[in-house]
């Protein structure tokens, strides 16, 4: 279901209670600009620390225009996964002392024209959005009754001319003001110049407090950051493909400014999004278990696509575009985004794939750990799959992801008995057994050991 400015708040219930019943959720974006260039060509020999700070200073200026949430609900009784599916439109804003802004690159352009992206839909009913830092800085002018002039002084002569309007027929029983901002500032108006007056949002009620005029105002004015707010209360996990400028992305869209501390970036993602699986990556480790014969060609998402669709997986055969449709449609009873799919066909690859190949990946492993084949429920796949929770994939870098949770990860330590040899092999969970000897690690261990905690 497309989700616009519109139908939000009609719809929100609804997109709620699916994702507080959901098991996990896919996730994937459209952006406004794909990075490319010599300065942000992929270095092999690049950290993940190195490779954040590379891209920082030019994501901030890019905005997602889309972003596709699917919502899986496991029915035990019939041991099937329901998928619902939500296309949101975002759009920036001009709000008080907020004027968000966002590069548009002329070949993202292209792109989105060839799989017929919805330009109206985003600049005409697209979802308003706001950063934590954003949201602190509105409810900051409202306490400090500062909002007023600040909404104010972004009006245009006609919005002016409007608002003057509305205040000279104050004899009316009942002003059809429809904006949330205009009838914010309605009220305000009017409560200003007549002291005696009451105003309420509906006939037949008494007058609304201001705190209720303010709290619809901040509905209105987060728009999809409810919905990122609701991610974050309910914790569930996150599925994507090759998600790596899509955290970036978040953070800075729904978060505030991408900090110059690469840690700090990582423990606010973590704080956010705890639960955070990444296809492409848990694929590249998963594809070792397979001979040449049986692995996908690559783990590319339309590849992987085409093996989780196959009844056999681990044989290797063509699926053509039919046979993958049919597939996904019998996997779920219920799958929204076909129906939107029609009219921008990268829908379904982007926004059900990840998660269908990641159901896919996690009953393989959870089968391969129980040491048998059988049906399986949402928490073992997730069990199955524990091991990659929190790891995103980074391209050709040094380290081939990045871990969003902290950790650190000591090398192995040799120690030496009087009269004897011992080699003590060491987690790094924990203190090394205590012994009358200790070599110190080598430059090779120190430096692998900085190369993990750039993870």
């Amino acid at each position: 279901m497309e989700i616009t400015l519109n139908n939000f708040s009609e719809q929100i219930p609804n997109i709620t209670q699916d994702l507080k019943n959901a098991c996990f959720v896919g996730f994937d974006a459209e952006f406004t600009a794909i990075l490319s260039g010599e300065c942000f060509k992929h270095r092999l020999f690049d950290t993940n620390e190195e490779r954040y700070n590379k891209l920082k200073n030019e994501v901030s200026r890019m905005i997602m225009t889309q972003v596709g949430l699917t919502m899986f609900q496991y029915e035990r009784e019939f041991d099937r996964y329901v998928a619902t599916g939500y296309t949101f439109h975002l759009c920036p804003q001009d709000f008080g002392e907020v004027d968000q802004s966002f590069i548009f690159q002329a070949s993202t352009l292209k792109f989105l024209c060839k799989h017929k992206f919805n330009f109206n839909k985003f600049t005409y009913e697209g979802l308003p959005y706001l950063s934590k830092v954003e949201e602190a800085g509105i409810r900051e002018h409202l306490k400090n009754k500062t909002m007023v002039p600040a909404i104010f002084h972004g009006f245009t002569i006609e919005e002016e001319r409007e608002l003057q309007s509305f205040c000279s027929m104050v004899s009316a029983m009942y002003l059809d003001v429809t904006d949330p901002v205009m009838r914010y500032m309605v009220h305000h108006e009017l409560r200003s110049r007549f002291s005696s007056l009451l105003t309420t949002d509906s006939l037949g009620a008494t007058s609304s407090p201001m705190k209720v005029l303010e709290e619809n105002l901040m509905n209105h004015v987060l728009g999809f950051s409810r919905i990122i707010a609701l991610l974050e209360q309910y914790q569930k996990p996150i599925v994507g493909h090759n998600i790596f400028l899509d955290v970036i992305l978040l953070h800075n869209q729904f978060i505030g400014p991408l900090p110059e501390n690469y840690r700090e970036f990582k423990r606010n993602i973590n704080e956010m999004f705890p639960r955070i699986y990444d296809t492409k990556h848990i694929s590249h480790h998963m594809s070792k278990k397979l001979s040449l014969n049986e692995v996908w060609k690559s783990n590319a998402l339309q590849e992987l696509g085409h093996w989780a669709a196959c009844e056999n997986s681990g044989k290797k055969r063509h699926v053509g575009p039919s046979e993958l449709l049919a597939g996904l449609a019998a996997f779920c009873s219920q799958v929204n985004v076909i129906r939107a799919a029609t009219l921008y066909m990268v829908t379904v690859q982007c926004y059900l794939y990840p998660a269908y190949c990641f159901i896919r990946l996690g009953h393989w492993a959870a089968c391969e750990n129980s040491g048998k084949k059988r049906h399986l429920g949402p928490s073992e796949l997730l069990a199955g799959l524990a091991a990659f929770c929190s790891q995103v994939n980074v391209i050709r870098a040094a380290t081939l992801y990045m871990v969003t949770v902290q950790c650190y990860l000591y090398p192995a330590y040799c120690f030496i008995r009087l009269g004897h040899w011992a080699a003590c092999e060491n987690s790094g969970t924990s203190a090394p057994p205590s012994c009358s000897r200790g070599r110190r690690p080598s430059a090779a261990s120190l430096f692998l050991n900085k190369l993990a905690k750039s993870k």
